[in-house]
């Protein structure tokens, strides 16, 4: 072990040297090949695109759904649902397709453009007389003299299509393929200048309005009369004895930039209608447009239909060119797909003043259906506005008005009531239209030998606080209390942001939580940790993680990770799960670049902290090229090159060994220097019949400046060997059974083998673990491990996580993380992979399914002293599936090795899953490995036990071996209206904890079987 020291002019120059090798390798690389192709990644695969020949014959299109709308001086055609494009002989299929036609170019033959994409289900489809190809997706170029002839209904006239994604993917794929300049905006040229011209004009959209009894059989009184006064002359209509008014093709927005063509439904005991006189030919039913003059007063038992949304009110006037509006003693009802549910808005008073902005007076929201609700969110005054975020100055250069944006809503004087209990107040919230404004986000009771009484509790900060924050922004303020620990509080938030960064478009995805915690009581962390002290009262973390896609190609990710006070205890402690499942905290930026096969990194990390196993990287560069033919040859090089300068962090001892056990892992040391390797694999894939054979060989130079010593180290790396395999199927459609599910029977099958041998010059022992293999937790099992079960003042090398790497080859890909993991080994992989499958569903849309799954394999160790521990055989694991229907399946996987002390590691069981009622488990795992023995029946349940009302879940563990529970858990949910009600006891013997909760959490929409509430509380996926 050394101690830090400066970095030293020698360290520079190692790191510079081998940067120049690398990039003199890109460069060469670079240089040899034409270019790069983006795509899939296959090496000189083009992206499908193919050029039709001119043909004489008519285009012909047909699909369920049309659309169409004009992009500049381009006429456009959204296809959806069984698309067909047809030319002579030559015919493409596909569930979606983009059909631009091209400007008239004064030829007779009419030029288009078509793209097609598939979905995750059916493939884009080209037929020709000869041949039939399937493609993910295709761009063509056709030509036509006789034009198009669109077979079934005319497309609707939709200039919102222009935002469809599948639209804006098709753009960017006929962009990509032609790289033309983009025209910022319209414009006329005029010799000698060049001035900006208005936006085109938007083509009008000819709306109908038909007027008719309320009932059927009734009979209205109309009067008509000309007001020759006004310009252009108004035609006044008075109509009473109950009114039904129908206009069509009326935008409505539902959401995400798209509009839809909808019908306007109003109904009314009395009415009168201004309207332009010209256009009114019969006073039942006349035409007119977006810029018709149209103004209604409805009067009496009013009910107005569009799309999924209700209003009710007993006086109402409207303005439908100008888009102003009035109404009184107003109901709306209007479904929220995202909810499940309705959502239903009651006020005095709502009053429109522009296309984009309402106002409602003395109003309430709920999503209660009852007449009087069981809780209401009441506000003197609730303002709503359409806004835009991220991109707000997209403009649509053919409408000349804004694109996107949400409606968004700001109420004053709120107060939120359970029945007439009011249990919340705020002067002033605001978010979007579609939230509820519920301000609380969950609100949980309960109690545990751990932490005593507990108050956990989550609040909407958007809406608390008001704040103008995109709706793809959450935000929440934590507030707990814990009678045994201590007050907490704390913030959570995530985003999705899209914003311009250097004229690129730029996307954020990320999240971060931060939280602080007063403690006053001892730690519980399980079996011989129980009573821990706490040396700081101050508790508390933080963590950010955040990913900023930069143009197509580039990527910078981004986090942030630390615990107060280098207090080791307090993560498993107070956020378990995150602890053990999610990954370790850490403070690192990473810039990425991809471009095909070849892709390039440079990071830079600092340790989190002391108390961790961690390399601070200053910095850290990597270079990857995966599957490149060599000099056109059916050589495939592939290579992985990094260098750094890593500062390896041991973890410190707890204050406390004597009650919190801890042994350092031997592989971590306090160590820094240059680290640096080269790996390549050169590859020649050919086929002698329905056999595939892959001979390789790779081979690697390592150098570090520390290893575990402290001394410089090198290390020279080779491996050569063979892959193969061989795949067979056999078909039986005879083999029919409604007892097994059976309607028809494949057997595949593959076989596969990896023969290799490896050498390396350097003892593994010594080198220091600068790229981490196993996570934080890990760890730290492993580090109690030693003196817990072993006893022993060193791990036994059969137990030791790194000859077990290099025993199953985890270290020895080109691309494997940890290069460190390689040694002399010698082995014969072998494996074999069954699937059984059957036909399910009606004739007419069958699909295949795995009825049967087996899969089995072994290493077999030539060596077995030097490489297995004696043992000629090992690493033998299977894994076996019977899916006995689509809602039961049988389970059973395992791995074991055959000398001392090695492991034997499986378990069966068997999963029933039934949508909407429920799912259980019950099964057996056995786990032998030195001197651990558990032997485990595990069984859970969840049921709803009457529809719409109470389900309960419950899970039980013990352990055979040692004739003991390990622990059980019941929970109860009352599923009210508004709320779901979570009364829960368990037992946990690790921690010897009993706890009992009760949990609020607000009911979002009905609980039918696609409800995610439900879903998550029977645990079906």
């Amino acid at each position: 072990m050394s101690t830090p020291r400066p970095h030293d002019a020698r360290s520079v120059l190692l790191v510079l040297t081998l940067f120049v090798i690398m990039t003199g390798t890109l460069a060469a690389q670079s240089a040899s090949e034409s270019g790069h192709s983006f795509g899939d990644g296959k090496a000189n695969r083009p992206t499908p695109f193919a050029s039709v020949d001119p043909q004489l014959q008519a285009i012909q299109i047909q699909a369920d759904y049309s659309a169409k709308f004009q992009h500049g001086n381009e006429t456009v055609r959204l296809l959806r649902g069984n698309c067909q494009i047809v030319q002579g002989s030559k015919r493409w299929m596909a569930p979606a397709a983009v059909l631009w036609e091209l400007p008239d170019s004064g030829s007779s033959q009419k030029q288009y453009q078509v793209y097609l994409e598939a979905s995750s289900e059916y493939s884009v489809t080209a037929e020709t007389a000869a041949r039939r190809t399937h493609e993910p997706l295709l761009l063509i170029d056709l030509e036509s003299n006789m034009g198009l002839e669109h077979l079934g209904p005319e497309p609707t006239i939709l200039p919102g299509a222009s935002q469809d994604p599948v639209y804006l993917r098709a753009s960017d794929k006929r962009n990509a393929e032609s790289r033309p300049i983009r025209q910022a905006q319209y414009t006329l040229e005029v010799p000698g200048q060049s001035l900006p011209m208005l936006p085109a004009p938007q083509e009008r959209i000819r709306q109908h309005v038909r007027i008719s009894p309320k009932f059927l059989g009734g009979h209205i009184e109309a009067k008509g009369e000309v007001n020759e006064g006004s310009v252009p002359a108004e035609y006044v209509i008075t109509i009473t004895g109950g009114v039904n008014i129908v206009v069509d093709n009326v935008p409505l927005q539902i959401g995400n930039g798209q509009t839809v063509l909808s019908l306007v439904d109003l109904t009314a005991d009395r009415a009168v209608i201004w309207t332009d006189a010209n256009h009114v030919g019969d006073q039942g039913e006349f035409d007119i447009d977006q810029e018709t003059p149209f103004q209604v007063y409805l009067e009496g038992s009013i009910v107005i239909r569009q799309g999924g949304n209700d209003i009710r009110a007993s006086h109402a006037y409207y303005d439908l060119k100008n888009h102003r509006g009035l109404s009184m003693n107003t109901e709306i009802r209007s479904v929220l797909p995202d909810l499940q549910g309705t959502l239903r808005l009651r006020a005095a008073e709502v009053r429109q003043n522009s296309e984009n902005s309402f106002h409602a007076k003395d109003a309430f929201l709920t999503t209660s259906e009852f007449g009087k609700p069981q809780w209401r969110a009441q506000a003197s005054d609730v303002y709503i506005d359409k806004r835009y975020f991220g991109n707000e100055n997209q403009i649509n250069p053919v409408t000349g008005k804004p694109e996107g944006g949400m409606f968004f809503a700001t109420s004053l004087n709120n107060v939120i009531y359970l029945g007439d209990v009011p249990v919340f107040a705020a002067p002033y919230l605001a978010g979007p239209a579609e939230d509820p404004h519920i301000p609380i986000r969950k609100l949980d009771v309960g109690y545990s030998g751990m932490f005593g009484a507990t108050i956990e509790s989550a609040w909407d900060l958007k809406t608390i606080l008001g704040t103008d924050l995109p709706p793809s922004v959450d935000w929440q303020l934590l507030a707990d209390w814990r009678s045994a620990r201590g007050p907490g509080v704390g913030s959570r938030g995530l985003f999705e942001l899209e914003t311009d960064l250097f004229g690129m478009p730029t996307r954020h995805v990320g999240w971060g939580e931060l939280y602080y915690t007063n403690d006053h009581g001892r730690d519980n962390l399980g079996y011989q940790r129980r009573d821990l002290p706490i040396f700081n009262d101050n508790r508390g973390m933080i963590v950010f993680r955040d990913r900023t896609d930069i143009g197509e190609n580039t990527w910078l990710q981004f986090e942030a990770g630390h615990v107060f006070n280098d207090d080791r205890n307090f993560y498993e402690q107070y956020f378990e799960r995150a602890w053990d499942t999610q990954k370790d905290l850490e403070n690192v930026i990473v810039l990425n670049h991809q471009v095909d096969n070849l892709t390039a990194s440079l990071q830079g990390s600092v340790v989190s902290n002391d108390f961790n196993d961690q390399t601070s990287w200053l910095p850290k560069a990597d270079l990857t090229l995966l599957g490149q033919p060599l000099f056109g040859s059916p050589v495939i090089w592939s290579q992985h090159s990094s260098i750094g300068y890593g500062i390896l962090n041991q973890a410190a001892p707890p204050p406390n060994p004597a009650q919190d056990p801890f042994t350092p892992l031997p592989y971590f040391a306090d160590v820094e220097g240059a680290v640096m390797q080269t790996r390549h694999e050169l590859s020649i894939p050919f086929a002698v019949g329905p056999v595939n054979f892959v001979p390789y060989a790779l081979g690697e130079v390592a150098h570090w400046e520390e290893n575990l010593n402290g001394d410089a180290m090198s290390r020279v790396y080779g491996k050569a060997g063979i892959r193969a395999s061989v795949e067979f199927a056999k078909y039986m459609p005879e083999v029919q059974s409604r007892l097994l599910g059976l309607n028809g029977l494949a057997h595949k099958v593959t076989y596969d083998l990896d023969y290799s041998y490896a050498r390396a010059d350097g003892d593994l022992d010594e080198i220091a673990q600068y790229n981490q293999f196993d996570e934080n937790a890990q760890e730290r099992f492993r580090e109690r491990l030693l003196p817990v079960e072993f006893g022993l003042p060193a791990l036994p090398a059969q137990f030791d996580p790194r000859y077990y790497a290099v025993r199953t080859g985890a270290g020895s890909t080109v691309t494997a993380p940890y290069h460190e993991l390689v040694g002399n080994m010698h082995s014969l992989w072998l494996g074999m992979h069954h699937r059984w499958q059957t036909k399910v569903g009606p004739p007419e849309a069958e699909r295949i399914v795995d009825w049967m799954e087996l899969d089995l394999g072994a290493t077999i160790f030539p060596e077995a002293d030097r490489d297995n521990f004696g043992e000629t055989f090992g690493l033998v694991n299977g894994r076996y599936a019977l899916h006995v229907s689509p809602r039961t399946t049988f389970l059973a996987n395992g791995i074991t090795d055959f000398f001392s002390g090695g492991q034997n590691v499986w378990d069966v069981g068997v999963l029933h899953q039934r949508g909407g009622r429920g799912s259980a488990y019950l099964g057996y795992r056995n786990v032998e490995v030195g001197p651990i023995d558990s032997k485990l029946i595990t069984g859970s349940f969840s049921y709803v036990m009457s529809p719409n009302l109470y389900v309960m879940t419950a899970a039980a563990q013990f352990d055979i071996a040692e004739g003991i529970d390990r622990g059980e858990s019941v929970t109860v949910t009352r599923i009210g209206e508004n709320f779901l009600l979570h009364l829960g006891l368990g037992y946990d013997r690790s921690r010897n904890n009993v706890g009992v909760a009760l949990s609020l959490e607000p009911k979002f929409g009905n609980f039918s079987n696609s409800s995610v509430q439900l879903n998550n509380l029977l645990g079906i996926r």
